[in-house]
């Protein structure tokens, strides 16, 4: 699925739908400095202030407030900011990125954004896991404390404070769609029940949630092509797609892109996950160079190598065959990215439903996947599984 960009919509004032600005990357990233204008599939008149619906609401607290745990939950009852208000043409993307308003905007539009994409795979709504409390999720726009959480009822935005810089995650995409990515793996699982804080649900929860964040940032049209320009279509480098949760252009807290095995980390939840998303960008990688094989864009000896054993001979000699490929072909690399994105993302998410959260393993995840999968991409996955020691070798 490709959400809508608003040079693609220009058809008419009758098109469904409401406009935004989102950042794909937070705007301290060197190329992400200008946001990209989207429109989100939700009819303008269902749209009230705040930004609020009928599934989730914003909340800008006026004072500090204390971070919701389980001795509290929403809704915020004290005294809040004016809410955000859409402009005369009842769409939003007239409120500038440098007012306080947008950070309210911008998380609103990050959650339809995400939920809408992983709706997409799933074949339905997300009905929220709290549902039966709170109707509607509550997003607190800025919580004065460096931390973003996803809980009952509530995902909540703090600030960043690196180098005695302040960088509100209201405007970090890739922490907000992995929270989101929370919510939607406990609302199409259920709420684990009785198991230790070393189970295997925890680890798996924040693999599924690197993957939201990965994939769903593969659907902003102009991060495709800005990545694959800087890459000059190779994957292998080190880029963008494989960094999470920004704190300054040159830290981040985890890589998609790694060599861990389950032998080599430890019971800490997103070490122990670092194989399992590592599995899934792998998989993205080599479906991808599949696509481009196969339309003539690369070397087939491509897809003999393990990339992780690539010697540097190899690496250079792909590297200037999908360079020289990519600058006459350009639309064919996005189309192989968009291709090999959808086919992960489909198998995750029709893997959900298969899981018993309370007697979740990793091995039995990956399994799901996989099963979910189908066809190449299951082989790919299979394989990469295995290499990681998620699953057993056949």
């Amino acid at each position: 699925m490709r959400l809508l960009r608003d040079e693609a919509l220009q058809t008419g004032a009758s098109r469904l739908g409401t406009r935004f600005w989102i950042f794909p990357q937070p705007p301290f990233i060197p190329g992400y400095e200008q946001p990209d204008r989207v429109w989100l599939p939700i009819p303008a008149d269902e749209i009230g202030a705040g930004p609020s619906d009928a599934t989730m609401y914003v909340v800008d607290p006026l004072f500090d407030k204390r971070p919701y745990g389980l001795d509290r939950l929403p809704p915020f009852e004290g005294a809040a900011r004016p809410p955000a208000e859409a402009g005369p043409d009842r769409h939003f993307d007239s409120i500038s990125p440098e007012s306080r308003e947008f950070l309210a905007v911008h998380a609103y539009a990050c959650v339809h954004f995400v939920l809408s994409i992983w709706q997409s795979y799933l074949g339905r709504p997300v009905r929220w896991f709290f549902d039966q409390t709170f109707p509607r999720l509550e997003i607190v726009a800025l919580a004065n404390w460096d931390n973003a959480q996803a809980g009952y009822g509530f995902l909540e935005l703090g600030v960043s404070d690196r180098d005695g810089i302040r960088r509100p995650y209201a405007l970090n995409f890739d922490t907000i769609a992995h929270e989101v990515g929370h919510l939607i793996l406990l609302s199409e699982t259920g709420v684990p029940t009785g198991i230790s804080r070393e189970a295997d649900f925890f680890p798996f929860s924040e693999a599924f949630s690197d993957a939201v964040s990965l994939i769903s940032f593969l659907h902003f049209d102009s991060a495709i092509e800005r990545l694959l320009r800087r890459t000059r279509g190779n994957l292998l480098l080190f880029n963008e797609l494989n960094r999470f949760a920004e704190t300054s252009p040159e830290t981040q807290v985890r890589l998609a892109t790694n060599f861990r095995r389950m032998s080599e980390v430890t019971r800490e939840a997103h070490d122990r996950a670092l194989p399992f998303v590592g599995a899934i960008f792998d998989t993205i990688v080599e479906l991808y160079h599949r696509e481009l094989v196969a339309r003539g864009c690369a070397d087939s000896r491509l897809l003999d190598v393990d990339l992780r054993e690539l010697d540097q001979g190899d690496f250079d000699r792909f590297r200037a065959a999908t360079a020289e490929a990519f600058q006459t072909r350009p639309m064919i690399f996005e189309l192989a990215l968009t291709a090999a994105r959808d086919a992960v993302g489909q198998a995750l998410a029709a893997s959900l439903r298969r899981l018993d959260p309370s007697a979740l393993r990793l091995e039995g995840a990956a399994k799901a996947v996989v099963a979910a999968a189908g066809g190449v991409a299951a082989e790919l996955l299979d394989s990469n599984f295995a290499w990681r020691e998620i699953i057993g070798r056949r």
